[in-house]
């Protein structure tokens, strides 16, 4: 599938350049596309230059947007939609804090789609979130430890060969407080034609940083995105986007969907 961009470029001096995203999946294999929700405190912040917006919000909305093109693809994605109803499959969403935070009722909950979309997360906010917003820190192993036994449960009975990409999207707004684990993870992988050959599967990670840039505090969005660039010098596979400024979720969505979507579905 070719994603056509066609919301205008927005965003701070830092806000990685669309230039630079190109798309990750241009082979022939079947992708399988999941995501990880930073449900994080600060997610939930006003933002000092307008008080109405938060990250939380755009994230939400970027990610939903987001999942739309795999629902028509030709490819792994499309297989799990299969049937037209709320069951139907869709991405596969991993959130956390610091702790993760599943999805509806557990492991065979977790997929989101365009039809499950509002019942779930409402669902889901009203479970974990205090007053409407995200509590709690930034730490993802436990999503990511859950993510791996989904999708061995899922296609451990394929050849390794034969089973899907994984492309692993977070959506994130600081630094990671357990990226040590998350390097020590990483280390087991090596990279292998533009994936991270890791055990029993490939991968691919795509992390899309929305901030609103600098601040009185700082600029934890920069600070996220050099956190995550210094871990992708050991491990190509990881790729950075930093949205920085960038209020408009339809934009963030096509970047993050030109990048993982696979062309050849």
């Amino acid at each position: 599938m070719q994603i056509t961009r066609n919301q205008p470029p927005t965003g701070g001096p830092n806000r990685t350049r669309r230039e630079e995203i190109i798309p990750l999946n241009t082979g022939t294999r079947q992708v399988e596309p999941e995501q990880y929700w930073d449900e994080s405190e600060s997610e939930g912040w006003e933002w000092e230059s307008d008080p109405q917006q938060n990250t939380w919000g755009i994230q939400l909305a970027a990610s939903k947007a987001f999942l739309e093109p795999f629902e028509g693809l030709d490819s792994q994605a499309a297989a799990e939609q299969a049937g037209g109803d709320d069951d139907k499959g869709g991405v596969y969403t991993y959130p956390f804090s610091n702790r993760f935070q599943p999805m509806g009722d557990g492991d065979d909950d977790g997929d989101l789609n365009s039809e499950n979309w509002q019942e779930k997360t409402s669902a889901h906010i009203a479970r974990y979130f205090r007053g409407g917003l995200p509590v709690g820190g930034t730490e993802i192993m436990e999503a990511v430890k859950a993510a791996d036994k989904h999708f061995m449960g899922e296609f451990s009975e394929k050849p390794r060969d034969e089973r899907p990409i994984r492309a692993r999207v977070v959506w994130t707004d600081g630094q990671l407080h357990d990226a040590d684990k998350f390097r020590a993870y990483l280390a087991a992988a090596t990279p292998s034609g533009g994936y991270g050959a890791h055990g029993d599967w490939d991968e691919v990670w795509a992390i899309a940083i929305i901030g609103e840039g600098q601040t009185s505090q700082g600029n934890p969005g920069k600070d996220a995105a050099d956190q995550y660039r210094l871990i992708a010098k050991d491990h190509p596979w990881i790729h950075v986007y930093y949205f920085e400024k960038v209020v408009n979720p339809a934009e963030i969505a096509e970047d993050m969907a030109l990048a993982v979507v696979p062309t050849q579905a």
